[in-house]
């Protein structure tokens, strides 16, 4: 199946969590299984809305293949009108996914040492690839950064052989630090446009050149 063309599959809400401040992973039961990758993002349709605002965003899985629920970690700081729905949604209610696309290729093609830096909420692809990772038992050497707060920490922890937790001023020293001992890594980065923009030329500048990225196009910066 072509999942950017897949026809719109019903999602039932089962529980909104709050990770912290104004970030909520919400896990959906899927009328049927949705076939995707790990890393991979949806576009996901809320029912109710005024006609005048938009019904459609996306977002990154922050589930895996292999998992029964499909989940989402959702930043809802913009306080838009979508935002303000997700969050009124109820047990029960439903929603669309349908044009499932991928910003990056997962495993890594070639090589077998895999960074991953994410810039607060950008961690939900990452979720989704390590527990991927994981599930499979893929040999890989995974190294994760993330810079600011970002949900899940405790579990991602666990499932990689480095993890890093730093503050955005800590970011120069860090990535000179990972570039001197991962120079042939393939690196995946993830978070706001500026965030993955500041990193990904500082990654060029030191000749790094296995880079894939998700930018979370409206999301504030970190």
């Amino acid at each position: 199946m072509d999942l950017a063309t897949m026809p719109e599959e019903k999602l039932t809400l089962l529980e909104r969590r709050h990770e912290y401040g104004d970030v909520y992973t919400y896990l959906f039961k899927p009328a049927q299984p949705i076939p995707y990758r790990a890393g991979q993002y949806a576009h996901v349709r809320l029912f109710g809305m005024p006609p005048e605002e938009r019904a459609v965003r996306e977002f990154s899985f922050a589930s895996a293949p292999h998992d029964t629920e499909i989940s989402f970690g959702v930043d809802s700081r913009s306080g838009s009108a979508y935002q303000r729905r997700l969050h009124a949604m109820k047990a029960g209610e439903t929603a669309g996914i349908f044009k499932i696309k991928s910003h990056m290729t997962w495993p890594p093609p070639v090589v077998s040492d895999v960074v991953m830096i994410a810039g607060g909420i950008g961690v939900t692809p990452f979720r989704s690839m390590l527990r991927d990772l994981a599930y499979k038992r893929v040999s890989l050497t995974s190294t994760f950064i993330q810079v600011g707060r970002g949900p899940y920490q405790d579990e991602l922890s666990a499932l990689v052989a480095e993890y890093r937790a730093i503050q955005r001023d800590e970011l120069p020293s860090t990535l000179a630090q990972t570039i001197q001992e991962h120079h042939d890594a393939h690196y995946y980065l993830a978070g706001s446009p500026g965030f993955v923009q500041t990193v990904a030329a500082a990654l060029s500048a030191s000749g790094i050149t296995r880079v894939e990225s998700d930018e979370f196009k409206g999301l504030a910066e970190y």
